[in-house]
């Protein structure tokens, strides 16, 4: 009975180390210094009111090229809104008019004309086997 409580505990365990899987991320930007923030999305909604991102992180810009890695995240349809905070304020700053100043960019480098993206212009499929996104700040 032993032998079969172990077994059975090692086939849960295995069973959810195959269910998440990592994001790794190369940012491209020409500013130099400060962060670059980084929000992943599940759906429209929270894409489109910038609220609820199922992950937010904060790295510091390595390079013109920063690369990081968001581990252990549910396989699934995602976007990955980000921008690079260069004035170090936290949030994307904009000119008086609305438009940012600060570069930004979304997952499978999508553009949305007045805003941002559609979530399905920007969306991209996560598996357990994990995904690499290349996405170039303007």
């Amino acid at each position: 009975m032993k032998t079969l409580s172990m077994a059975l505990a090692a086939l849960l365990f295995s069973a959810g180390a195959a269910t998440a899987g990592d994001l790794t991320l190369s940012l491209t930007t020409q500013a130099s210094g400060g962060k670059i923030a980084i929000a992943l999305y599940r759906d429209a909604e929270s894409l489109r009111r910038s609220t609820g991102a199922v992950r937010t992180v904060m790295v510091d810009r390595t390079g013109p090229v920063t690369t990081t890695t968001l581990t252990d995240l549910e396989p699934g349809r995602y976007v990955v809104a980000v921008f690079h905070d260069t004035d170090g304020n936290g949030r994307l700053s904009t000119w008086p008019v609305g438009l940012p100043k600060e570069a930004y960019g979304f997952s499978r480098n999508a553009r949305g004309r007045f805003g941002p993206p559609s979530f399905e212009a920007a969306a991209f499929d996560l598996p357990a086997t994990g995904a690499r996104q290349s996405i170039t700040l303007r």
